[in-house]
């Protein structure tokens, strides 16, 4: 955008997001668990501070908008260094809610450092995919990219809220169109099949699936190469991924029944 143009903005996409705030706004009301209504500007009601919340967010939104882009660009790399304090403020001065220490007390309402982190995670990821030398296709570049985004959730699964730390895998889907290999997601997809496996088939039936699999792997590669006259496959690399398929499988009832919060464990069981 030239200097004195005017800004653009997708009218579109604010209308959805304003009526999506409105219908979250309205269903907490609708089933707020109070003996008797008062009005929606009660700030001692969740629906009152909600609506607060959403008129103080309001307020950001219209700043965060009439700032110029490059102040984003310049300061993408202070902003998610800050994220990342915050984060690790909540283990010194973070409130347990719900069985999470996850918020800060801001006099009777609550921060959630992890909900700012989700954007500064979004800026230092587009400030380094910018630069003119930076390729998904490149393993060092992807490795930087990858520990960008796992540093915040990293930071927010012990709190435990893993939750949140599962939002940031939604960037790799991101990433998928700017030229990130489908094998990386079909890994986390494999990785959620074999989670939601071992919860509900024996895990002798799993590691017998995990290793017919992989072994119809290698001789449809070994018969592919041998076509194709190449070297045949690396028999050790197979072995590899056997091992840690098992090795993730066996660490599925630790993470469920040690890591997921009640929430999340009630969620699973239903589906």
């Amino acid at each position: 955008m030239a200097i004195g143009d005017k800004p653009k903005y997708d009218f579109i996409s604010i209308l959805i997001y304003a009526a999506l705030v409105f219908i979250g706004l309205i269903s907490i009301y609708s089933a707020a668990p109070v003996t008797q209504y008062t009005s929606i500007f009660d700030i001692n009601q969740v629906y009152g501070k909600q609506l607060l919340f959403i008129g103080v967010c309001t307020i950001f939104i219209i700043i965060i908008l009439a700032v110029e882009v490059k102040f984003y660009e310049r300061f993408a790399g202070l902003i998610y260094v800050i994220s990342l304090i915050s984060l690790a403020g909540l283990y010194v001065l973070g409130k347990e809610v719900n069985g999470a220490v996850s918020w800060y007390p801001i006099g009777s309402f609550t921060f959630q450092p992890s909900e700012f982190a989700k954007f500064a995670t979004a800026l230092a990821v587009a400030k380094f995919l910018s630069q003119l030398d930076v390729s998904l296709k490149n393993v060092r570049d992807f490795m930087i990219v990858a520990g960008i985004i796992a540093l915040p959730a990293l930071l927010i699964i012990p709190q435990p809220d893993p939750g949140s730390a599962l939002i940031y895998a939604a960037f790799f889907f991101a990433l998928h169109r700017e030229g990130l290999s489908p094998w990386y997601l079909s890994l986390g997809v494999i990785a959620l099949a074999l989670f939601l496996g071992a919860l509900v088939i024996h895990l002798g039936w799993i590691i017998l699936i995990i290793l017919s699999v992989i072994f119809f792997m290698y001789l449809l590669s070994r018969k592919r190469k041998h076509k194709k006259r190449l070297p045949k496959p690396r028999v050790y690399l197979y072995v590899i991924a056997a091992l840690t398929c098992i090795a993730y499988t066996f660490s599925t009832s630790y993470i469920f029944n040690n890591v997921l919060e009640d929430r999340h464990r009630n969620r699973i069981d239903i589906v």
